[in-house]
């Protein structure tokens, strides 16, 4: 019946791409009057330059302009603007990006993202390393539904690209500083200098540090906030045909904890209710018993050096890079004091990674009839991930013996080859065939250890091992491989309009867990998951330029989806099936030269369609809601430009709202985050001499929503997002 329901939902979205492909080859538009048009969008997300309009793929694309316009400083401004997507956080090590219903909280140093995340082209293997400050960005590119072809094994649920500007043969730069909300101070340069007729640098730079917006409650010392600074230099080289791009970057965050807030439900225990209110009496929700010793660290170093040849036949790309990604972080799980509230769990975990990795491509020139691209991929990562619980236990919770000091250490070396190719077909001239294959080989080997540290101690051993687990030390490895492909016919039948079906395979590799309870469990790796995507979908402009209207309907069906579920406090993995389906619609319209109005709008069913065999049981999945998956979000914006007091003045407007959705696959009350929008206003003012004054607002009406919640005892653990922010920057042009 629940598949009955899912596929009938594909089938009206089928329909209302039908409808609407029906209006828009109508002759019911008029004629732009005033010159007013859209900008073209170009991406590279198949490996060359196209037109955002020209790709048979769902893609939102945020250019320079927008993350400028929306004070756009990581993944986590952009992720939720674009159809289908969501992002939340555990903490500065794991960012927790979903796409139609796809993701991960797996933390495990055997395991990758369920969605690919890369920086100019360099896939980044841990979560950790990627949601990073945005520094000198030229653009952000997010693909929905698997991209098995030309991203490989940890792309099963999309892409999100950063690229950053790369030097230029002109010299100029500027320089920005800027103040806000929670005594935030910042500052950012870029330099570029031309280096005669083909050599030229650039050099970017940012600091930024803020008090926090939430606090300890018994001090008023600051959680939430922090210090970040980064920088990056690059060089570029031309010699003939040949093109040379060297780059080194470094990233390092020094960051005020959590603040955990518990909130309970209807369905949490009456005596539990009663005592956190007491506890918490007089307290707003950015006031915490989270310990002010709480922290999150990270410093990230990278080198890359990209080598490019045009050829007659054939264009050619070699793409190298070695990055280091060091993180620790310390949070009280509960927020609340022990032993007023009988359970207190201090959790601590430090990761060091590094990985190198290495990509040839052949790309058609720019003058073949046939586009294609072809190439080999390595990569190896050697992952280190220590973490460390203690806990203190009362009745009514557990007896206090339950308490202890547990440790799980893993050490892990994940390895990965792939060979792909894929090509479009033009043919009876509105008509192109697309076909790719990607053939994927993944080893992992891990060492694991579980380890009592109250030495000595009477039995059981401490929760989260104990006390039904016991101290292990295992190695264990394992080989995965998967072809994955894309088939995809697209028709053209007037100009800029643009109609397309689509197959996609994705593909993520086996892991080993986190968190074991025993040696069989360490040892013993989960299956890989399969994903398959049917796609149809539109791509079009009308008006001369002026309207764009973009929409795609899908169906996704998962093979052994890897779910990871909290239970108390551990960790249950396993495999299940799971089907989405849904239809996104994106649009623009320029009103005329200055005002341009647009948005986006998903809708969204996204459930299991099995239950799943763990290692603590059958886990009743079927049926249930995937985590992170609101049935309808929709983003809206205006956004303007005028001349006035004799310099450039622009604005920009936008609103995002998401329905409820579930923070895990329990579907319990207390992991249910509330339907929320957040409203964020710009308006920027340049002079001709090139010096900006710009404003900016985040959450103007001061919403309450939540970034992480871990259950526990009918409780949800909550990490409260910023509440209302405003800023003001000062820019430089030169």
């Amino acid at each position: 019946m629940a598949t009955h329901k899912r596929l009938s939902i594909f089938g009206a979205s089928l329909a209302v791409i039908a409808a609407a492909t029906s209006i828009g080859a109508a002759p019911a538009f008029a004629q732009d009057q005033d010159g007013a048009s859209l900008e073209e969008i170009v991406i590279t997300a198949q490996r060359r330059e196209e037109s955002l309009q020209d790709v048979p793929i769902a893609i939102t694309a945020f250019t320079q302009e927008d993350l400028e316009r929306t004070a756009a400083v990581g993944i986590q401004d952009v992720a939720s603007r674009a159809p289908g997507v969501t992002l939340t956080q555990f903490n500065i090590g794991e960012p927790q990006l979903y796409i139609r219903g796809v993701g991960t909280t797996s933390d495990s140093a055997a395991s990758d993202p369920s969605i690919g995340i890369s920086i100019d082209e360099v896939s980044i293997g841990r979560a950790g390393a990627s949601s990073l400050a945005f520094l000198d960005v030229n653009r952000v590119e997010i693909l929905r539904g698997p991209q098995g072809t030309l991203y490989g094994r940890n792309a099963s649920g999309g892409a999100l690209n950063v690229y950053t500007n790369a030097p230029t043969f002109d010299t100029g730069g500027h320089l920005s500083v800027r103040a806000g909300s929670f005594d935030m101070y910042g500052a950012e340069g870029v330099f570029n200098l031309g280096l005669g007729e083909n050599s030229a640098a650039r050099f970017a730079a940012q600091y930024s540090t803020n008090d926090g917006y939430a606090e300890y409650a018994p001090t008023g010392q600051s959680l939430e906030g922090g210090t970040q600074w980064g920088a990056r230099a690059q060089l570029l080289t031309e010699a003939g045909d040949w093109s040379f791009l060297a780059g080194i970057d470094y990233s390092n965050e020094d960051m005020d904890g959590h603040a955990r807030i518990p909130v309970t439900t209807a369905a949490t225990n009456p005596g539990f209710t009663a005592l956190i209110n007491g506890l918490r009496t007089g307290l707003d929700i950015r006031q915490s018993f989270s310990s002010p010793d709480n922290y999150q660290q990270r410093e990230n170093y990278g080198v890359t050096f990209r080598a490019e040849r045009e050829g007659q036949a054939f264009n050619f790309v070699s793409l190298t890079s070695y990055r280091n990604n060091d993180y620790s972080w310390r949070d009280n799980l509960g927020g609340l004091p022990f032993p007023g509230f009988p359970l207190a769990v201090d959790d601590r975990a430090s990761e060091a990674s590094d990985q190198i990795s290495q990509e040839f491509r052949i790309v058609s020139p720019d003058s073949s009839a046939i586009n294609w691209v072809a190439g080999v991929y390595f990569m190896q990562e050697n992952v280190e991930r220590d973490e460390r619980f203690i806990v203190q236990a009362a009745l009514p919770i557990a007896p206090p013996s339950f308490g202890g000091d547990t440790s799980f250490l893993q050490d892990a070396t994940n390895t990965s080859y792939a060979a792909f190719g894929q090509m479009t077909i033009p043919f009876a001239e509105v008509f192109e065939f697309t076909a790719g294959v990607r053939w994927t080989h993944d080893d992992r080997e891990i060492h694991q250890i579980a380890l009592d540290n109250d030495v000595g101690g009477l039995p059981p051993v401490g929760i989260p091992l104990g006390p039904t687990g016991s101290p292990y030390n295992v190695t264990a490895d394992e080989s995965f491989e998967e072809p994955t492909w894309r088939l995809a016919l697209s028709v053209e039948p007037v100009d800029q309009a643009r109609f397309y079906v689509s197959y996609d395979r994705g593909y993520k590799a086996g892991s080993f867990v986190s968190g074991a309870q025993n040696a069989l469990q360490a040892g013993t790796p989960i299956r890989s998951e399969i994903l398959d995507n049917y796609a149809v979908g539109m791509k079009t402009t009308w008006m001369d330029g002026r309207f764009r209207f973009n929409a795609e309907a899908f169906l996704l069906d998962y093979s052994d989806l890897q779910v990871y579920e909290l239970l108390g406090l551990n960790l249950a993995t396993s495999n299940a099936d799971a089907q989405s389906s849904g239809i996104e619609i994106e649009t623009a319209f320029a009103l005329n030269e200055n005002i341009t109005i647009g948005g986006s709008y998903t809708r969204l069913q996204a459930q299991y369609t099995s239950n799943a065999t763990s290692t603590v049981g059958t886990l009743l999945y079927d049926g249930h809601t995937l985590p992170r998956s609101p049935e309808h979000q929709y983003n809206a914006f205006v956004d303007g430009e005028w001349d006035l007091w004799g310099g450039a003045f622009a604005a920009r407007v936008n609103y995002q709202w998401a329905d409820e959705f579930y923070f895990d696959p329990s579907n319990n009350p207390e992991v249910l985050e509330d339907a929320h929008g957040l409203l964020g206003a710009f308006a920027s003012w340049e002079s001709p001499s090139g010096l900006t004054v710009a404003v900016y607002g985040k959450n103007l009406t001061d919403e309450d929503y939540r970034l992480h919640v871990i259950k526990n005892v009918g409780i949800g653990f909550s990490v409260f997002g910023p509440p209302q922010e405003f800023g003001v920057s000062l820019t430089q042009r030169f």
